[in-house]
């Protein structure tokens, strides 16, 4: 957690404070790169271009995440487009002054690395969880890991905002007609309340149980 800190106040250091509002593009896939961000609040959400030129969700990230480093280090294009979701502050590291502490500064390199880590890692549990679970299992247990972040609690349960059914299904690798049959039956149950860009956990706990109950049907 200390060398954590450390890293993110040297990048704070040397980089500059940016803003932007919902809808606003952070990152353009196919852009060069030249610049690192730190999210320090707000979320974003990254989309990738399909074969077919569809754009595809494909995770997201809030306060704390680094964005666009892999591109800065190998000197490549962007790979991937990153929209807010919502009001982000982030700091902005220029490309030289990055590639200089991760040159020089160890603990960089170590987050660095960690945070590879930590997404590959991601995508090897979302394709397992496509190969080995149901639709229902997938959309339950994708709730609940939103629910932890990017979701907020309220009054009301954990409203996770910003995030569309489509997007969903893109995320989970299912269609939209199967991800709305498996809404219906948690919104019948009274486990899940959505709308447009909006979904609503009142008992995380409950969903969490029917997740277990359900597990391989």
């Amino acid at each position: 957690m200390g060398s954590t800190m450390a890293v993110r106040a040297r990048l704070r250091e040397v980089g500059r404070p940016k803003s932007y509002v919902q809808g606003e593009t952070l990152i353009h896939e196919g852009s060069v790169s030249t610049e690192v961000l730190l999210i320090e609040s707000g979320t974003v959400k990254v989309m990738l271009n399909d074969p077919t030129g569809a754009a595809l969700m494909i995770g997201f990230y809030g306060a704390g995440a680094l964005i666009g480093e892999l591109g800065v280090i190998q000197d490549e294009p962007r790979s991937a487009t990153v929209i807010a979701r919502d009001r982000v502050q982030a700091v902005s590291i220029g490309r030289e002054a990055f590639r200089r502490l991760h040159q020089l500064d160890p603990a960089v390199v170590q987050w660095v690395n960690q945070t590879l880590y930590e997404r590959l890692r991601q995508a090897d549990r979302r394709q397992l969880a496509v190969a080995t679970k149901t639709v229902r299992a997938r959309v339950v247990h994708q709730l609940l890991d939103w629910a932890e972040e990017p979701g907020t609690t309220t009054s009301k349960g954990t409203e996770i905002r910003g995030i569309s059914q489509q997007e969903l299904a893109q995320y989970i690798s299912a269609s939209p007609k199967s991800v709305e049959e498996v809404l219906n039956v948690l919104r019948e149950a009274g486990l899940v309340s959505t709308a447009r860009l909006w979904f609503l956990i009142p008992d995380r706990i409950a969903l969490a149980r029917y997740l277990e109950k359900t597990s391989g049907v």
